[in-house]
């Protein structure tokens, strides 16, 4: 892509020096600007410019490709990065299944079945296979990137996020709170809203790895806007890089703690370029040693009553 632009702008340089002064004329007696000599150009510029023109919407093109390639990579990116707390987490679900269903087994085997226990074996195991389910789902609908525009209750959205990151994470000493109307509806592509709001967690509980605190997540209704808060009681981020939070491959995972990613410093740009397109804003403030808030602002739906079904 960038070889392309390249391209294109060089046959422009050289169409300008080679028929800029067949293409103009001035007056031998004055440094006035030039006046177009129609007669003078080329027959050929005309098809020159258009040249440019085509390789230039080629090369916007081919950009716009890329780009959707880049979102999809970081979806798959963030997965990847929940990957081992999501297989923890499956192991976590299986383990009461099997242990419930060999103890009403042992009870079947010894020709003394007990209901009760047969009750409770099928009743975990149920649950536990309906949220592995659900994680399942979620973790597909972000990987496909299969989504359209349309109204989405936030609520809905942060639980189906809060699915998707599997691990509760008070387990981990992180104590979660969701303050979120069930009535207060936005206009969006919830698959890319989650992948921002999955973002976001991973980040805050990463930053919390091995501390204690806390994790919140609020939206509020501000006249026909809407803000979506997630904001972590961890070591927060130095002031002097806070401008640069958001630019591209600019990551402050460079030295990573074992066990973790390093980062790829695209997860923040990326977020910011998704809430752009809902013609939305994310800032982020931070103090050392109290903590951050990402704070989302996004267009309120028209009809936040309606039930987006």
């Amino acid at each position: 892509m960038g070889k392309t632009i390249l391209v294109a702008l060089d046959v422009f340089r050289e169409n300008v020096n080679d028929h800029q002064f067949d293409s103009y004329s001035r007056s031998p007696m004055t440094d006035t600007p030039p006046i177009v000599n129609s007669k003078t150009v080329p027959d050929d510029s005309t098809q020159e410019v258009q040249t440019i023109e085509k390789r230039l919407s080629e090369a916007l093109e081919e950009l716009s490709v890329l780009r959707e390639q880049l979102l999809q990579t970081q979806r798959l990116a963030t997965i990847g990065t929940i990957a081992a707390v999501i297989a923890h987490e499956f192991n976590n679900l299986l383990t009461p299944i099997i242990s419930y269903s060999q103890y009403a087994l042992q009870g079947v085997e010894k020709g003394q079945p007990d209901l009760d226990l047969m009750t409770k074996a099928l009743t975990k195991s149920f649950l536990s296979a309906s949220k592995a389910g659900r994680i399942c789902t979620s973790m597909l609908g972000l990987a496909r990137g299969e989504s359209d525009f349309g109204p989405v209750k936030v609520s809905s959205l942060i639980e189906e996020t809060l699915s998707i990151l599997a691990r509760d994470p008070q387990k981990d000493g992180i104590a979660l709170r969701v303050q979120a109307p069930d009535d207060l509806t936005i206009f969006a592509d919830p698959v890319q809203l989650e992948q921002v709001l999955l973002n976001l967690l991973i980040n805050a509980k990463q930053a919390m790895t091995g501390k204690t605190g806390s994790i919140t997540i609020k939206a509020v209704a501000e006249s026909d806007h809407v803000k979506i808060c997630v904001v972590d009681t961890g070591p927060g981020i130095p002031e002097k890089i806070l401008p640069r939070i958001f630019d591209p491959f600019f990551t402050t995972k460079g030295t990573a703690r074992k066990g973790e990613s390093r980062g790829t410093g695209l997860g923040l740009a990326i977020c910011r370029e998704i809430v752009t397109a809902h013609r939305g804003t994310i800032e982020v403030n931070s103090q050392v040693g109290r903590g951050t808030t990402f704070t989302i602002t996004l267009p309120r739906w028209p009809n936040p009553s309606k039930d987006p079904g």
